[in-house]
């Protein structure tokens, strides 16, 4: 019985479970914040070119402005990239971001994507423009041009997109 008295139980003290204890930590705030202004000004300008290629593209009964190779390949460069940033957004609304390295792939492919959608509407329009033929209603060739330039500064800003990502991921800023 003496031995049972010089033991001695302790207590370990557990903190109570926090509501965040299962959340991923969100790193700066400055950087997230920073990559959420950048995103929603990628989704206007990704809303304003699927806007300014509708009409050409759907369209075109007399007079062809766009290849539909090139139409194909804007609404899936729009469509989808739509889709991922306002993804990306609603996922921020709720504080789950995706990791800096997926982010920044996207934001890669998105790039790649929207040079080579500028680069073929400026191609289209410069055949286009080139056939001497000029119909009374070249509306639909402005909105052409006017989506291939936006696309160009689309694709600017998911370059800038990239590099901001990466350094912020380098720095151990974002998750």
């Amino acid at each position: 019985m003496s031995y049972l008295r010089s033991i001695e139980i302790s207590r370990v003290e557990m903190s109570p479970a926090d509501d965040n204890s299962f959340a991923t930590t969100q790193g700066n705030k400055k950087a997230t914040y920073t990559l959420i202004c950048i995103k929603i000004v990628e989704l206007c300008l990704l809303i304003c070119c699927l806007g300014l290629i509708d009409e050409p593209a759907t369209n075109s009964h007399l007079r062809v402005f766009i290849t539909p190779r090139v139409i194909a390949l804007c609404y899936v460069t729009f469509g989808a990239l739509t889709i991922y940033t306002a993804i990306y957004l609603m996922m921020a609304l709720f504080g789950d971001l995706t990791p800096w390295r997926t982010a920044t792939l996207w934001s890669l492919v998105g790039f790649v994507l929207f040079v080579a959608v500028t680069a073929l509407l400026f191609r289209d329009w410069s055949t286009t423009k080139d056939r001497n033929y000029w119909h009374p209603n070249m509306h639909r060739l402005d909105l052409v041009m006017a989506s291939a330039s936006i696309s160009l500064v689309t694709s600017l800003v998911f370059l800038l997109d990239i590099l901001i990502t990466i350094r912020f991921g380098v720095h151990g800023d974002l998750e």
